[in-house]
């Protein structure tokens, strides 16, 4: 994860290098880049740039296009083209005035800086060499641009570490790996301890669940518990929980070894509930917060689980096994039962969990399932006021029907049906006692499947909801 070293807002910046952030049609004040517009050398598209020097003061322009058709993905853009150009001509420092950004995109801008600066070369002999190390975004509201910029960052660098986390491959981020992490992580506040629970514990609970998927790999199982109490003592926690399927073979229903590759990032909903923890503590929130994530690899040998099986869950629900590759809801299911013990005040599981939920709503938007519209409702918000995107799907009761199962109490899988939401309604079996809301980021936190790309979502939209909870 490569990081911005300083951002400052300040009155005025003693930098020699200033960035302005020009519409389409709009003349500039700055000579250099006004004779750009005029002899056509730059139009101000949106990424587009700009490089010319006036009295001895270098400027780079980037372009926002229409004035009226600004959007975040347009300045999202236009950012991560200026960090190229900055690198390309090895410029470690600038200063921006908030105006030319806009005084309402600060957040954007910054988030969207520091997540065009990320690289992850971790695993590369020759690593990454260029690095920003001084940003002054100047303004006459230093304090309130400071205060974005705190919040930016720390949603970026959970955005970024949840990255990280996706990146690694199952070799090294296994089980084990991510528990280190959870230690690590709750160690760095006050206000953070951990508690987890291993296979005996588990089968000592009746998790025969969870315990089953796991039981095809070498690696142990986990339910890591991140509690971070930085609200009143009595205060009902909000409980985050992650799937954190560290790799996904299909179990004995393997999947084609085409799919493979990108299923080291099975555990995309437990590494956005590390993301999110990293930024509550990085903002030292006020609120009382539990990450759970459930931590296991589904594998497969001598002792996999098969199709056919039935299996009894922490609850005492039975569950009929149809596929082998529908996990992450059995992980799922006794970590959503084994949560109940923090009498939560509402809670929110994420996770990579169906192909289907791909196929509709493509790479960029997260479904969004719950069985409280006050919540729903929040959510949505938040994910609106931080352009984490994400759309309501239903909680059709209707097709309970297609979980039905011959021999148990339900079935694992629903048939090629509404795939997205009969995976939500198997999960609401286990949600009856709380409030509760579902975020099938299948598509959001890799952009698909194929050729598979962290993005660190819905770490920003997660963050946004619990800066919401603490006003």
């Amino acid at each position: 994860m490569r990081d911005i070293m300083q951002i400052n807002a300040l009155t005025q910046s003693p930098l020699q290098t200033e960035i302005v952030f020009i519409f389409d049609n709009d003349d500039s004040t700055i000579t250099t880049i006004q004779d750009a517009l005029t002899q056509g050398l730059f139009k101000a598209k949106v990424a587009s740039t700009y490089f010319g020097v006036d009295n001895g003061k270098n400027y780079l322009a980037v372009g926002l296009g229409e004035k009226d058709k600004l959007n975040t993905n347009s300045l999202r853009k236009a950012v991560a083209a200026l960090y190229k150009q900055l690198k390309s001509l090895n410029i470690d420092r600038f200063a921006v005035d908030s105006q030319s950004i806009g005084d309402n995109h600060i957040r954007t801008f910054v988030e969207g800086l520091i997540n065009a600066a990320y690289v992850f070369d971790q695993l590369k002999s020759e690593k990454e060499t260029f690095k920003l190390t001084q940003v002054d975004i100047v303004t006459q509201s230093a304090s309130e641009v400071a205060n974005e910029i705190h919040v930016a960052q720390a949603v970026a660098h959970g955005q970024n570490y949840a990255k990280d986390l996706k990146n690694f491959p199952a070799n090294i981020c296994t089980t084990d790996y991510l528990l280190n992490e959870a230690k690590k992580l709750m160690d760095s506040s006050k206000h953070g301890s951990l508690h987890y629970i291993g296979e005996d514990e588990m089968h000592k609970l009746g998790m025969g669940c969870i315990t089953a998927v796991g039981r095809g790999s070498s690696m142990p199982s986990y339910i890591a518990c991140m509690e971070y109490r930085g609200g009143n003592k009595d205060d009902k926690p909000i409980v985050l929980v992650g799937k954190g399927l560290v790799y996904d073979t299909g179990g004995l229903c393997l999947k084609p070894w085409q799919s493979m590759g990108s299923m080291k990032m099975d555990m995309g909903g437990a590494a956005a509930v590390f993301g999110t923890m990293k930024a509550i503590v990085e903002l030292n929130l006020p609120i009382n917060i539990i990450g759970t994530v459930a931590l296991v690899e589904n594998s497969l040998d001598g002792d996999s689980y098969r199709p056919g099986d039935v299996l009894t869950s922490m609850k005492g629900i039975t569950v009929e096994i149809g596929n082998t590759d529908a996990e992450g809801r059995l992980a799922l299911c006794d970590t959503l039962t084994y949560i109940e013990r923090y009498d939560p005040k509402v809670v929110i599981d994420v996770a990579t969990l169906t192909g289907a939920m791909v196929i509709s709503l493509g790479g960029d938007i997260t479904g969004l399932f719950g069985n409280n519209d006050a919540l729903v409702n929040d959510i949505k918000l938040a994910a609106e006021e931080s352009h984490d995107h994400a759309w309501h799907m239903p909680l059709h009761q209707a097709y309970h029907e297609q979980l039905k199962s011959e021999i148990a109490d339900v079935y694992n899988i629903g048939g090629p049906a509404a795939g997205s939401i009969t995976a939500a309604l198997f999960l609401s079996k286990f949600t009856e006692k709380y409030t509760w809301a579902h975020l099938d980021v299948a598509g959001s936190a890799m952009k698909g499947f194929e050729k598979a790309t962290a993005t660190g979502r819905p770490v920003p939209m997660l963050t946004q909801y619990i800066i919401n909870q603490v006003k």
